[in-house]
């Protein structure tokens, strides 16, 4: 305000400017003019009860992760407030639970509320999502995305649902009985939108085999069919394999790991090629969509007296969504700024040292900072890095002590090989940092 007045722009311009009464920049103006003083002047009111160093430690106590009582894993205010009052040398007096309130709101803190978030856990998740995003970008001609929608339960309401009335919505009462459930097999075709599902009671090979082979033959025999799906068991056990071989008119021959079966189905030397999403990222398969379509316009509201009815429904609302709602299933997402945000949050675990972090995890992370630092540093903001940095050298201890505590010799040696790859890879890293940004 002060250095817009210098300038000689009127005090009523200033104040619609920095969206303030011009009464307010008339006494910043005059202040800076009189005295040069850019501070607030004090303020009637009782003086803080608390210091700086009791407040941050109410903060401190409130946000651990759980409250030293036992069976309780959260705080609530009133919690907090009696713990205080029985332990009154951590702030040096009673606190209200108003206060405590007050406090937390003014560093804009909610710890009573929590969220679910997706942490990456597959090391190769960034080369296998760009696979998949280049699929949907350019897909095949023949392209499915396929899943299984497990334990969709048949309830039916006990007490009838009132109709919505001027001022209140549809009344639905909480209470209802349960009539069994079924799994539903879905394949979703991304270019059109249309949907193939059966409703099966079990979602085994067997089952798995059954319904792909039904599926399979819907498509002319001579067709080259993509499909994506994620890493459940069944969906590269040695009988999916065989029967993918059979219905591409391969030989097979059985292989001993997830991994080479995995790589044997992606293979393009058959008809048939499964493209797996990453481990952990079922969100990257488009079917998950439709899914979530399924259950706001069909299940959520439904009646159902039986396993049947529940199941004639569901097919019911594949015909209609197959005649009436079907359309294309555009993909727009790129993963710009997730390579940055899969460091911020390894950095975050690392800075608050949880006891929660366990080997198996923690060698995922390192292998996945490792493969970000060898292949994707360039989209990593120079800060974040030198944070990831500066937090690995710290947490050294840290991270050597979880991994020589764990109990299996085998996850052991392998999170031994992660840390040291990570050290050579981001500790270590020979090219400048510049070049990091």
């Amino acid at each position: 305000m002060a250095a817009l007045s210098l300038a000689g722009i009127d005090h009523s311009t200033i104040a619609l400017f920095t969206e303030t009464h011009p009464r307010t920049v008339n006494r910043w103006v005059c202040r800076v003019e009189e005295a040069g003083l850019f501070t607030d002047s004090l303020r009637s009111g009782r003086p803080r009860t608390f210091s700086e160093a009791q407040r941050l430690t109410t903060i401190a106590v409130y946000c651990q992760h759980a409250p030293p009582l036992p069976g309780i894993h959260m705080w609530s205010l009133r919690n907090a407030q009696s713990y205080f009052k029985e332990h009154p040398e951590l702030v040096g007096g009673p606190i209200s639970h108003a206060t405590i309130n007050r406090i937390l709101n003014e560093h804009a803190l909610q710890p009573h509320r929590r969220r679910y978030y997706l942490q990456i856990t597959d090391p190769e998740f960034f080369p296998k999502m760009e696979h998949i995003i280049d699929i949907y970008l350019n897909p095949p001609q023949n392209l499915f995305c396929f899943d299984e929608c497990t334990c969709i339960q048949a309830l039916r309401r006990l007490t009838p649902d009132l109709p919505a009335v001027e001022n209140l919505p549809v009344l639905q009462d909480f209470d209802y009985q349960r009539n069994g459930t079924t799994d539903l097999i879905g394949f979703l075709n991304p270019v059109t939108g249309k949907v193939y599902g059966e409703c099966v009671p079990n979602h085994n090979r067997h089952t798995l085999c059954r319904v792909f082979t039904a599926h399979v033959r819907t498509l002319p025999a001579d067709a080259v069919i993509h499909y994506i799906t994620d890493n459940l068991s069944t969906h590269f056990h040695n009988d999916f394999c065989q029967t993918v071989a059979d219905l591409s008119g391969v030989q097979y021959s059985p292989l001993k790991t997830g991994i080479e079966r995995r790589e044997w189905l992606q293979s393009e030397h058959k008809r048939i090629v499964v493209h797996f999403v990453p481990f952990h990222a079922s969100w990257l398969n488009m079917v998950e969509i439709w899914f979530g379509i399924l259950n706001s316009k069909c299940l959520k509201y439904g009646h159902f007296f039986s396993v049947e009815q529940l199941c004639q429904d569901i097919l019911a609302f594949i015909d209609t969504w197959n005649d009436c709602y079907a359309h294309p299933f555009s993909w727009s997402y790129t993963g710009e700024g997730l390579h940055a945000k899969a460091v911020r949050r390894f950095c975050r675990l690392l800075a608050i040292q949880t006891d929660q972090m366990e080997c198996k995890f923690l060698k995922s992370q390192l292998l996945l900072m490792s493969n970000i630092a060898e292949n994707y540093i360039e989209l990593i903001p120079t800060s974040d890095w030198l944070q990831l940095l500066q937090l690995a050298v710290e947490k050294d201890k840290y991270i050597s002590n979880i991994i020589e505590t764990d109990t299996k010799p085998r996850r052991k040696k392998t999170a031994r090989e992660a840390y040291k790859r990570f050290i050579q890879t981001v500790i270590n890293r020979a090219e400048p940092l510049a070049q990091a940004g």
